[in-house]
């Protein structure tokens, strides 16, 4: 599959919770948790929600996961996901981008 047939398919995502090992604990962290939300992009669905929680919470260095949710974005999603994709595309090449410095 090409690159824009990856982008433009209705992309699988995870959603799970993790405890907070910040010192002092986060303020926003409900019950001593946060919680993350990322697309799967190697074809972690076919191992389950929690196979797939796994291996994405331990790229992200999170430990102790729970609640975890597995979908495949619905067609709105993706069209939203598609619009701010060609939207920031379209900002780069006019030169607009996030790194653009001295914005502090």
């Amino acid at each position: 599959m090409s690159r824009d047939q990856i982008l433009e398919s209705r992309r699988w995502k995870i959603s799970y919770s993790y405890d907070c090992v910040c010192d002092p604990r986060c303020y926003w962290a409900k019950g001593g948790r946060h919680s993350q939300t990322t697309f799967l992009n190697k074809g972690e669905q076919e191992l389950g929600a929690e196979a797939a929680a796994e291996i994405t919470a331990r790229a992200f260095k999170h430990a102790n996961v729970a609640d975890v949710e597995i979908w495949q974005e619905s067609d709105e999603e993706r069209a939203t996901r598609l619009k701010w994709m060609r939207k920031t595309e379209a900002d780069e090449r006019r030169g607009i981008h996030w790194n653009m410095g001295g914005a502090n």
